[in-house]
């Protein structure tokens, strides 16, 4: 996949996990969402923790000085850290 491939799936790929976190946020249960997005609860849930992901690492993906792997940012988000403990995360793989 090129790297303008990857950027692009990592934007797309940030923009459901914005908007299942503002159906979450408005009061919609991981399973209505599931069942609206017609995904399972997991995916759900993946995408909810790519939503918490640090605001500088998503800066840096949005504006092209960041690359990394889809697979690797759902795995930073999963964790749960902190932004901070994120970022230095995130060293760990670049």
């Amino acid at each position: 996949m090129s790297i303008n491939d990857n950027n692009r799936l990592i934007v797309r790929t940030l923009t459901y996990a914005w908007k299942f976190k503002k159906l979450y946020e408005k009061g919609l249960s991981t399973d209505d969402i599931a069942k609206q997005e017609k995904m399972s609860k997991r995916t759900i849930y993946k995408y909810l923790n790519l939503a918490y992901l640090s605001p500088r690492i998503v800066n840096q993906l949005l504006d092209g000085t960041l690359t990394i792997n889809l697979q690797t940012l759902f795995e930073i988000a999963s964790k749960n850290l902190s932004f901070d403990e994120q970022e230095k995360m995130l060293v760990k793989f670049a």
